[in-house]
């Protein structure tokens, strides 16, 4: 997935929670998401994965995850 297509860079963790491991991003943008995944654990992409299923708007996920503790 091109991750300039994948929406606002808050998605990564939980598009990597949900499995997707293989991400063509622009260099700037690749520097960005490093530390953004750096951040969290495989554990905590998943749980953050589970629970943005469970929403029904993207603006509730986007406000999950920047709530996430350690995320920023």
């Amino acid at each position: 997935m091109c991750g300039e297509m994948a929406g606002d860079a808050v998605a990564i963790p939980v598009l990597l929670g949900l499995g997707l491991d293989e991400f063509s991003m622009s260099a700037p943008s690749i520097l960005k998401a490093r530390g953004q995944i750096n951040q969290l654990s495989k554990k905590e992409m998943k749980e953050l994965a589970d629970q943005a299923l469970t929403m029904q708007t993207a603006e509730q996920v986007r406000n999950l995850i920047i709530e996430t503790p350690h995320y920023w």
